[in-house]
């Protein structure tokens, strides 16, 4: 306990020089689920290691992020997959932060969050690989290195979230985009500078990487049986 409460104290710490604190006097937790799975995730289905994730993030935030943030990157990472409840614990304020109605009004005027987020997305997973890529979308949002976007008005807001391209500008979307055909005319924009995006096949998670690591990164992430493709 003393091991974990040092930990907290140090992300706490870090949390408040990056990011900020949570006003939590807003914020009501609440659970939807009536209990939480009581087992952890396992691998046996599941190929990626740990420098696999590391080489990923690497991959994607080498640009922004130094070596000793990289694996800290890479650590919270591999820790979600193997423990999110611990997860939820001792990395309490990045977890809530990842959730889609963070700081959001509901119609009463309450923000109502779950407690442990990436917990109770391990409870409704179908499996370890349906939740490993929940969870890896969830932390390399986070750390703006990926997005998510069902629609083309949100991708181009998602794209101000994004390291790559929170400082160019992009056109409005039009009634005819969606998030494939807006990718694309982000593409032609990117491609002369080195960079492509590419989105999850059947999905809207969506990330910008150097043309040169394309192959390298599809090929990491099918390790938990996700395809990345030009969209």
């Amino acid at each position: 306990m003393k091991k974990y409460l040092l930990l907290i104290l140090a992300v706490i710490t870090w949390a408040s020089n990056s990011w900020g604190q949570p006003d939590y006097s807003n914020i009501t937790f609440k659970s939807k689920l009536q209990e939480y799975k009581k087992t952890k995730p396992n691998f046996k289905e599941v190929i990626v290691t740990k420098e696999d994730v590391k080489t990923i993030v690497t991959l994607l935030g080498s640009d922004f992020y130094n070596e000793n943030e990289i694996q800290d990157i890479t650590d919270r990472i591999w820790l979600s997959f193997n423990d999110p409840e611990k997860f939820d614990f001792v990395f309490k304020d990045m977890s809530i932060r990842t959730q889609d109605n963070w700081n959001k009004k509901n119609a009463r005027g309450n923000i109502v969050l779950e407690p442990n987020p990436f917990w109770a997305e391990w409870t409704q997973s179908d499996g370890e690989l349906q939740y490993f890529q929940k969870a890896f979308s969830y932390v390399l949002s986070y750390y703006k290195l990926m997005a998510y976007s069902d629609d083309a008005i949100s991708t181009k807001k998602s794209l101000k979230k994004l390291l790559r391209t929170e400082k160019m500008n992009f056109k409005p979307a039009g009634s005819g985009d969606w998030t494939n055909s807006y990718l694309k005319y982000v593409n032609a924009l990117i491609n002369p500078k080195g960079y492509i995006a590419l989105i999850s096949n059947g999905g809207y998670d969506f990330m910008i990487c150097k043309i040169s690591d394309i192959e390298k990164i599809k090929n990491l992430m099918m390790k938990i049986s996700w395809e990345f493709v030009n969209p």
